[in-house]
């Protein structure tokens, strides 16, 4: 069976869809989102480690989980922004998350959460000026990481479809300058309280601080500090955007709020950014660095790179030193920064770590995931109050 999830907000579009997926399969359902109730993905991870499979958001997606769970192709219709979906459509997909379980494994040579259900193939049929690469990249990057193959990007209007290449902007603030002052933003959905990208950033900041740089911090899971955040961006020459991976790309919340951001700075400043992911491998936050490096130039800013960094998943179980050991070295990067203004210098380039694990170490990981980390979950769920195997299947038949 294949789905198709409308998200675009005006207009029946019913009509093209089907044309565009004639002959691809003989039964399919279009649902439009437009006028349903879905939030941004909090990213609470209950669905993972306390009520298994079920979202702690009570809306209308869970109408949309249980046509998922029946699906071999998944097709989401979405207008584009920044050339890419835009928040609706990424917001719909930020929820796939239950379609997972915790437990982590490798899988096609990439370290992977096991399936829920079925494996699952994945397209994008989009309204506007998207770009055919960072979109079809998209859909190739998800399957995988639901089991099955991309289905493509398809442009519901033919004469919009775009052949050029990512967009590398072409302002790089390479020469170092040392920044006396640094607007923050935590684009993280998730509370402050419970963010790992505030973890982050906490001891990043305390790296400028060492170096005589001061900052200010705002965080896009209060909507009230949105305005304030907008007013920041405006006067600063510097700001930074603290940020984790989701669902391989750059949440829906942070998407929503960049766009309503002018179309161009008023002044010449530079926007760099930090992207973290629980992932270890520094290729499963590639594709999200690509579209920040394009963000930049599209809203008018000096580019001032991309710090790119995975494994912070356990930073909310770590205490101590074990936090110590994953936040320390994003001290020293805050150092780096203050001294260069930018994320230029070799430092930071290392700091990525291996972009793929050696055949030998994803053999010994793979033993270390169905063991130890295994145990680790499953105690951490329990802490949580969870009462059913994480790997259960709350909408199977």
């Amino acid at each position: 069976m294949t789905l198709v999830i409308n998200t675009l907000e005006s207009g029946d579009y019913s009509e093209q869809i089907n044309a565009i997926l004639a002959g691809k399969d003989s039964e399919i359902e279009i649902i439009n989102t437009a006028g349903m109730n879905i939030a941004h993905c909090m990213g609470c991870n209950q669905c993972w480690l306390k009520t298994p499979g079920i979202c702690a958001i009570k809306d209308d997606y869970e109408i949309i989980i249980k046509k998922l769970v029946k699906a071999d192709n998944v097709w989401f219709v979405t207008d584009t922004r920044f050339r890419f979906t835009d928040y609706r459509g990424k917001r719909v997909m930020d929820r796939l998350m239950p379609m997972l379980n915790m437990y982590l494994t490798f899988r096609d040579g990439w370290m992977r959460h096991q399936l829920r259900y079925r494996a699952q193939n994945i397209g994008i049929i989009y309204k506007g000026d998207g770009n055919q690469q960072l979109l079809e990249e998209w859909t190739v990057r998800s399957s995988a990481n639901i089991g099955g193959h991309s289905l493509g990007a398809i442009a519901l209007d033919k004469r919009l479809t775009s052949t050029a290449t990512t967009e590398f902007p072409r302002n790089v603030a390479s020469e170092p300058e040392r920044v006396r002052h640094v607007a923050i933003i935590n684009g993280s959905p998730r509370i402050k309280k419970f963010s790992n990208t505030n973890k982050i950033i906490q001891s990043f900041a305390q790296g400028l601080d060492e170096a005589g740089t001061t900052h200010e911090l705002y965080s896009l899971s209060n909507r009230s500090e949105w305005e304030t955040a907008r007013e920041a961006i405006s006067l600063n020459q510097d700001t930074i955007i603290a940020l984790p991976l989701y669902v391989d790309c750059v949440p829906a919340l942070l998407l929503e709020f960049l766009g309503t951001l002018p179309a161009n700075c008023a002044q010449p400043a530079k926007m760099s950014f930090i992207l973290h992911s629980g992932f270890e491998e520094g290729h499963q936050l590639r594709l999200g660095e690509r579209l920040l490096q394009s963000l930049s130039e599209q809203l008018g800013y000096t580019y001032g790179g991309t710090l790119v960094k995975g494994g912070s998943f356990m930073l909310r179980m770590f205490e101590g030193k074990n936090a110590e050991r994953v936040l320390n070295p994003y001290r020293a990067m805050g150092r780096l920064f203050a001294e260069n203004g930018n994320f230029f210098f070799p430092e930071a380039a290392k700091f990525t770590g291996p972009e793929q694990f050696p055949w030998l170490v994803r053999k010994m990981v793979g033993i270390i995931f169905r063991s130890v980390i295994r145990k680790h979950f499953d105690r951490f769920a329990k802490e949580w109050g969870c009462t059913r195997p994480l790997e259960d299947k709350p909408y199977s038949e």
